[in-house]
């Protein structure tokens, strides 16, 4: 489930957050800070301009009945007109947490979806130990100091090997749709907020 707290202005994602997708090179828009599936995470998701805005303008709002959904996604070309096509598609998750089994909890909980990444901060750094585990996961790591952002780990693009495109990914997809109208986000302010590609 996303958590639709009251709108904030989509300017409240922290500039660390993006600066360490950057780092990482993931495409994409953050999206700010939201519950999804138990876990506080910053989506970064790839915006279709085109769909984003027929949907807007037609009226075609997030779709989040979960029967809709599965029949959007066997839909077949003989059933007719096709449904409206995702609005965003998720590239992966950014855990900020402090506690480094947190993150890597709640991203490899999230793998399904997307990539994930830790974004780490403090003059130590993490264990050995520690990177060992999120390379296991083929979680990303990124370590911001000072200003500078080194990734670690570099991690995996896209979600885990076994995942398989289902509604339940639609759903997620329609969510994060709702969740960046939510909180103001247009295509058209995207600039200062993209990651580069």
């Amino acid at each position: 489930m996303i958590d639709h707290r009251p709108p904030e202005r989509y300017e409240s994602v922290p500039q660390r957050v993006v600066d360490g997708v950057r780092a990482a090179a993931w495409g994409g828009v953050v999206l700010p800070r939201t519950r999804i599936s138990d876990y506080l995470a910053f989506p970064v998701v790839e915006i279709d301009t085109q769909v984003w805005e027929e949907r807007v303008a037609g009226g075609r709002g997030p779709e989040l009945d979960r029967s809709t959904l599965g029949i959007w996604e066997s839909w077949t070309t003989d059933m007719g007109a096709s449904p409206p096509r995702p609005a965003v598609s998720i590239i992966g998750f950014v855990s900020a947490t402090h506690k480094p089994a947190d993150a890597l909890n709640a991203l490899d909980s999230l793998a399904g979806y997307g990539a994930g990444l830790w974004l780490t901060s403090g003059a130590r750094g993490p264990t050995a130990w520690t990177l060992s585990e999120f390379d296991l996961a083929e979680v990303c790591v990124v370590r911001e100091q000072t200003g500078d952002f080194d990734v670690l780990v570099e991690g995996r693009r896209g979600p885990v090997t076994t995942a398989r495109r289902m509604a339940s990914l639609r759903h997620k997809e329609e969510l994060l749709f709702g969740w960046a109208l939510t909180t103001g986000y247009s295509p058209a302010n995207a600039g200062s907020t993209t990651p580069m590609h």
